[in-house]
């Protein structure tokens, strides 16, 4: 299928309906633990679910878990997990869990492929719980408009995983944008430059995998969710969903939101961008992401440029240093089995006057480049990390540092560039009216497919 042909089919397909907060009569009475532990589910609790999972859950003071949901629990990826609560309800289909235990869950945990998050946190919303959500927010650009509007209306605790939001990282970014250390920023650098999954198809993918036997621990039905139905293959389950459009948010998606969630926050207000341009694609097809290419997005008088693949890196600046601290990435399946790459994730930070601010991802702060060594202007420090943070704000104690209303625009800033490169083209945007300047084919993309029949109901608020 060529990009025409597949907008065809996007067409006969169908866009996702409109949300109308006002005609939904569940509660809207914000969730708050007035005394004891916050009651929390799991929605996923192998891979990074896992992660998440054992870092809340060791806020023994505060947290107890009360249920684990996976589609595939018993799985091998689950066992961990299963073995840590032996004694704890199991599901593999989180509207059945709800519907048995609702009563007795404060808050969810949904660290699922990116193609489900949204039906999960939506279920959970209008049920008056709160909800940690892993990045990215969602899979595409409406459903990240309709969890917007639900936190809202809802008026529950949100928090999505991009973790290094509540490190020092934080504090110093906003402390150096209050204080002028950060002004006049006209260039932002981004980069991420590790093996992805999608790297092996090598840009000749020319179907979706042929069907194999569905494991006897899967629901592959419940795993699918609302997204194009696929026959089950190990490619498109087990991390590989990040490959495929249909399923997963590419790189941008996976990395976006661990290296320019405070310049989108701090520098950028939280705002959309009005142009989107694609360079240096290589392995282009409509199944799979690019093996390589460079976003560059205009956000009024800041440029944003992204860079992805191997060997699509971006030109440094005088001055700058490479990291060298060792064991940042530890072989895994989860960063490829990739261990120290020489250029790490990360950004340089251009400003008016000729100074270069570089960092890495996550929780690691900025440094000026060509005086590393040099005394930095002083910054809050962190106090609790994001898990921590998510559970004291669930029990009314501490403001939430990533919610929704800060995340989804971040997150809507990814699947614009997951549009680009779908279409193999740029575009203009109106960040105002949220809609592609005279182009069809964007604005499709941006409300994705009509939902699969059983999960309508979630994009009708």
């Amino acid at each position: 299928m060529d990009r025409r042909g597949f907008i065809k089919a996007m067409l006969a397909a169908g866009a996702a309906p409109v949300f109308m907060p006002g005609c939904c009569s569940c509660s809207s009475a914000r969730t708050y633990v007035a005394n004891g532990k916050v009651r929390l589910a799991a929605i996923g609790c192998g891979a990074q679910a896992w992660f998440d999972l054992k870092k809340l859950s060791g806020n023994k003071d505060i947290c107890e878990v009360v249920a684990l949901c996976d589609t595939d629990i018993g799985a091998k990826h689950t066992l961990e997990a299963l073995k840590r609560f032996p004694n704890l309800p199991r599901f593999q289909d989180f509207r059945k869990m709800f519907d048995k235990m609702a009563d007795k869950i404060d808050a969810v945990l949904i660290g699922i492929p990116d193609h489900s998050h949204f039906c999960a946190a939506m279920h959970a919303m209008r049920l008056g719980k709160a909800v940690y959500v892993e990045k990215p927010l969602a899979h595409s650009f409406l459903e990240c408009e309709l969890l917007m509007a639900a936190e809202k209306h809802y008026r529950v605790v949100t928090q999505m995983g991009n973790q290094g939001h509540s490190g020092d990282n934080y504090y110093q970014y906003r402390d150096y944008v209050n204080n002028g250390v950060i002004k006049d920023v006209k260039k932002v650098v981004s980069h991420m430059n590790m093996q992805r999954r999608w790297h092996k198809w090598g840009g000749k993918t020319s179907s979706y995998p042929k069907a194999e036997t569905l494991p006897k621990t899967l629901d592959w039905e419940v795993w699918c969710n609302a997204a194009p139905y696929h026959d089950f293959s190990k490619d498109l389950a087990y991390g590989e969903w990040r490959c495929w459009y249909d399923y997963g948010n590419g790189c941008m998606g996976d990395w976006g939101a661990h290296i320019l969630d405070c310049v989108h926050r701090f520098t950028l207000g939280g705002a959309l961008p009005s142009e989107v341009a694609i360079s240096n694609v290589t392995g282009w097809n409509p199944y799979v992401f690019p093996i390589q290419d460079t976003l560059t997005m205009k956000f009024g008088d800041v440029t944003l440029e992204w860079y992805e693949g191997l060997d699509n890196k971006p030109k440094l600046p005088k001055g700058f240093r490479y990291a060298d601290n060792k064991g940042l990435f530890p072989a895994s399946t989860a960063n490829d089995g990739l261990i120290d790459p020489p250029l790490k994730p990360g950004k340089e930070i251009y400003l008016a006057d000729g100074t270069v601010w570089q960092g890495l991802s996550h929780s690691s702060t900025l440094v000026k480049c060509g005086a590393q060594d040099a005394p930095r202007p002083e910054f809050e420090k962190a106090k609790s990390d994001h898990w921590r943070n998510f559970l004291l704000a669930v029990k009314g104690e501490e403001t939430e540092r990533s919610p929704f209303s800060v995340t989804a625009p971040l997150s809507e800033v990814f699947c614009l560039g997951v549009i680009a490169q779908r279409l193999n083209r740029g575009f203009k945007f109106d960040p105002v009216k949220k809609r592609a300047v005279g182009d069809a084919e964007v604005d499709l993309l941006l409300k994705g497919p009509a939902p699969r029949k059983g999960w309508e109901e979630y994009y009708r608020g």
